[in-house]
């Protein structure tokens, strides 16, 4: 045990804590007040939450301030537990135990040890399947509009509208589990699609979609979230910051009873039929029965699990290309993409096509060409009705083909006219051809010109990448991710055509507040380049293809030329959020040590600049940002170790969603805390 301390030193080491925890508490105020003036989005602190939501939500913003990359943090005594140890000078992440102390926690990262097992994430089907009976075991039954009658008790019945495709239907479950556990009861009925519920109940259930989605290892797409302000209110007076808190927590604690009950569950291995009962277990007070006019109900009706090979569904894409390109002259799409800056020879070049409008056009000439239903299903370019036949995923969207790196078309993205109802943007479902977040579009497309010292740009949707392509294609090879965030799987496809580390590359996000987050959050794909990485600073409201269509293309050439550092921007984001006004001292400690954590992570022939540079911004000695980057490279880890051994916080959710990070050799432990912390 360690000795005694006298009562000067208990009395400076309690001063001391004191300010790390004003400092602490100053860094989570200021990004709930980020999130509240809509610089940070709610769906960026639900992806925080799915990793760190386990430690509540201040702790969930102060991990991000102190390490956006972190993935699984925990305690210098549980990684010890896991068989893992934490490197010696390591920094530890401050976060504020139930407590009220401000306690080190260490990433994954951060440490060294036996390899984690990682689950693999199930198919969207596979999770439907799970949720299902998670709602059988509270009780409640399903209906997909199948013919089935219901009988059972009032308000115990979860409708899911037929029409939903498999990850839509996925959602829909979900959602109504959500309300379930905050209200008592699901609220959305049959017939109003995915969801009826409005403001700060939308936003409960839909936040515990995303971390139940989240927590079975699939990508929450497809959920929109309102800004912060128009449900946490903007009156200074009802303190909206405390509001945010309020419902953060209440979305933690809901979804985390609701995991902790679906890992408790019996195993998949147990067959239980289509309501979630086990053979011969008699249902509770319901009665179900097939309708006599369909007897193939009790089959999904949505993409099952077909064994369609690879080549096939190559097949039916390049079938699909062909028919949409076909399509494209004689409708709206030329004159709409004239009009935004890109004449035929451009469109013919990118393999424009027009999906029709009508509704099997496209299902029924791949069946004239001999694909079964079921192929057809599999490769995502149709979807299954109500009534059992198949309809078009794509109809009158501008269409064009998302290649993989060879060149084969894994998939399409299809954009609907302006004014219309729908996603604007809609990509093919993921398959064994196509996967979304391993794809940039335009990579395939701009091969040569990467060859021939054209520097990559990285944008957001493909009519950028089509812009820029357009208007400066020996300078630049832009390409989009479509729809995900920059993933390390992506990066590596590029860096398979283009040396990164020599070449670097730009990012060029839209101008408003979404993009610049998001060109923010590229910094955790994109810091361990050895090249120059920059950020297009566009203006607000616009993109690159706005800019082609509105200013032309010497416009655009202009603003690619005007780049910033993004070291500069991340660094410059971090003393924003983290030293406020930078009047006090306080608050230029706190945004000196927010700048110094990115500045150790840099290469390190970029440090002496940066250090400069925000000394100057923080209206400090350059000295003062050395020795803080210093202490984030190599803190005292003595100290963090002996703060370790006193008190950690009970986590109040599941584990983290994928895994449970323990050596398959390894036993459980017995405790993972003392008692006097339960």
């Amino acid at each position: 045990m360690p000795e005694p301390l006298s009562a000067p030193e208990d009395a400076r080491r309690a001063q001391e804590r004191e300010r790390l925890l004003t400092v602490l508490r100053g860094i989570a105020e200021q990004e709930t007040l980020r999130l509240h003036a809509g610089r940070s989005s709610w769906g960026w602190w639900l992806d925080l939450a799915s990793q760190h939501g386990r430690y509540g939500f201040v702790n969930t913003l102060l991990i991000n301030a102190q390490m956006p990359t972190a993935t699984d943090v925990r305690s210098y005594r549980d990684w010890q537990a896991q068989g893992r140890q934490v490197r010696k000078g390591a920094t530890g992440i401050r976060i504020i135990s139930l407590r009220g102390n401000p306690r080190p926690m260490f990433d994954i990262s951060q440490t060294d040890g036996p390899p984690i097992d990682t689950p693999q994430a199930p198919t969207p089907a596979e999770a439907r399947e799970r949720l299902r009976r998670l709602a059988a075991d509270r009780g409640f039954q399903i209906d997909r509009g199948r013919g089935w009658a219901y009988t059972g008790p009032p308000g115990r019945l979860i409708s899911i509208a037929p029409e939903l495709g498999e990850r839509d239907a996925l959602i829909a479950l979900a959602h109504q589990l959500g309300h379930i556990q905050l209200h008592g009861g699901p609220v959305d009925q049959a017939g109003e699609g995915r969801c009826g519920c409005h403001g700060a109940q939308r936003v409960e259930a839909d936040s515990i979609t995303h971390l139940l989605l989240a927590h079975l290892g699939l990508q929450p797409e497809g959920l929109t979230f309102p800004a912060v302000a128009s449900w946490a209110g903007t009156d200074p007076r009802a303190n909206p910051a405390a509001a945010i808190r309020n419902l953060a927590d209440r979305v933690l604690r809901a979804s985390g009873r609701l995991t902790r009950r679906l890992s408790a569950l019996p195993p998949p291995s147990i067959q239980h039929d289509r309501h979630g009962r086990r053979p011969g277990a008699p249902p509770p007070t319901t009665s179900a029965r097939p309708s006599a006019t369909d007897p193939e109900r009790h089959k999904d009706d949505e993409r099952p699990d077909l064994q369609v090979g690879v080549e096939e569904l190559a097949e039916l894409q390049r079938a699909a290309h062909d028919y949409f390109t076909a399509r494209r002259a004689h409708s709206w799409v030329p004159a709409y993409l004239r009009e935004r800056g890109f004449d035929d020879e451009t469109q013919i070049q990118w393999g424009v096509g027009h999906a029709p409008k009508a509704w099997r056009g496209l299902t029924d000439h791949l069946r004239g060409l001999g694909h079964s239903d079921e192929a057809i299903l599999a490769s995502g370019l149709a979807r299954r009705a109500r009534n059992g036949r198949l309809y078009d995923t794509f109809r009158d969207r501008v269409m064009v083909p998302l290649r993989r790196p060879d060149g084969i078309i894994a998939g399409f993205i299809g954009r609907r006219p302006d004014g219309t109802d729908g996603p604007k943007y809609l990509n093919n479902p993921d398959s064994p051809l196509f996967r979304k977040g391993e794809l940039l579009f335009g990579l395939y497309e701009t091969r040569d010109h990467i060859a021939a010292g054209a520097r990559p740009v990285l944008v957001e949707g493909p009519f950028d990448a089509m812009a820029i392509n357009t208007a400066a294609p020996q300078q630049y090879a832009a390409m989009a991710p479509s729809g995900t965030a920059l993933t390390n799987a992506q990066i590596r496809a590029l860096g398979h055509t283009a040396d990164l580390h020599k070449t670097g590359l730009i990012i060029a996000l839209d101008g408003d507040a979404a993009g610049q987050a998001a060109t923010e959050r590229a910094w955790k794909t994109l810091a361990h380049l050895r090249g120059s990485v920059e950020a297009v600073i566009l203006p607000e409201g616009c993109d690159p293809a706005d800019i082609l269509r509105d200013q032309g293309p010497d416009a655009l050439r202009e603003a690619l030329q005007q780049t910033t550092p993004l070291a500069d921007l991340v660094i410059d984001a971090a003393i924003t959020r983290a030293g406020r006004s930078l009047h006090s001292p306080e608050d230029r400690l706190a945004a000196a040590r927010a700048a110094a954590a990115v500045i150790a992570r840099l290469p390190p022939a970029q440090v002496p600049h940066q250090v400069a540079r925000v000394a100057g911004l923080v209206r400090t000695d350059p000295a003062t940002i050395t020795q803080a980057v210093v202490e984030a490279i190599a803190p005292d880890a003595a100290t963090a170790r002996r703060l370790a051994d006193d008190d950690f916080p009970l986590p109040p959710l599941a584990s983290p969603p994928t895994h449970r990070h323990r050596p398959a050799d390894r036993p459980r432990p017995t405790s993972r805390r003392p008692t006097k912390h339960r």
